[in-house]
């Protein structure tokens, strides 16, 4: 009864004496199904249009052709004998246009919403694929600097550390010559030793036959 209300059938004995919470339950059944018959129905016409449309947008090259075609017929019947007999008009030869096949690949070119849905996905693909391209790029060339930057810093040990093996070696030749220095001295002193000690026994011995 509720439902009958809803819809609008009011012919009932027992409307007016109705309680609150069925004419409550009423206007909620009421607005549920309006709500559901709409979004039903706009549905529909929605994907009927859509469906229509792209039927036509598939044949919209072929229609124009075929309104062309009937356009020249219509003009043709002007003619006079002389301009159909024209070689200027009515050339050796004729154009034919008839499709491959008449079941349309997937590969084809598509037409309506499923051409325009395939062109977005196809920019999103390639800008997307250009973006993760240029990242890399650009993070490869980044770890290329970084790289170089440290190969540079390698070099400027490497120079560091053969300045340093320069300075070494110039030490150790200094070392080297102080040693050197010091065996000569050792030396001389090794003789003034020897010297001193002829000295003190020439010394000795004069002062012995001194006492005698």
């Amino acid at each position: 009864m509720a439902f009958r209300i809803s819809s609008g059938d009011f012919q009932l004995d027992d409307f007016h004496s109705q309680e609150s919470s069925l004419v409550i339950l009423t206007w909620l059944i009421w607005l549920l199904a309006v709500m559901t018959l709409y979004i039903v129905f706009m549905n529909f016409i929605i994907a009927v249009i859509s469906e229509s449309y792209e039927r036509v947008m598939q044949k919209l090259v072929a229609e124009s052709y075929r309104v062309k075609a009937n356009m020249i017929v219509e003009r043709e019947q002007f003619f006079t004998k002389d301009d159909l007999s024209s070689t200027k008009y009515f050339p050796s030869y004729i154009v034919i246009r008839r499709p491959l096949n008449a079941v349309m690949k997937e590969d084809g070119e598509w037409q309506g919403f499923i051409k325009d849905l395939k062109y977005t996905i196809r920019t999103t693909v390639t800008k997307a694929k250009s973006d993760i391209i240029q990242n890399s790029h650009l993070k490869n060339q980044g770890i290329d600097d970084h790289i170089k930057g440290l190969d540079a810093q390698v070099k400027g040990l490497d120079a560091q550390v053969k300045g340093l093996d320069t300075k070494v070696d110039g030490l150790d030749t200094k070392v080297d010559g102080l040693d050197t220095k010091v065996d000569g001295l050792d030396t001389k002193v090794l003789k003034i030793q020897d010297d001193m000690e002829f000295i003190k026994n020439s010394l000795t011995q004069i002062l012995q036959k001194y006492n005698q």
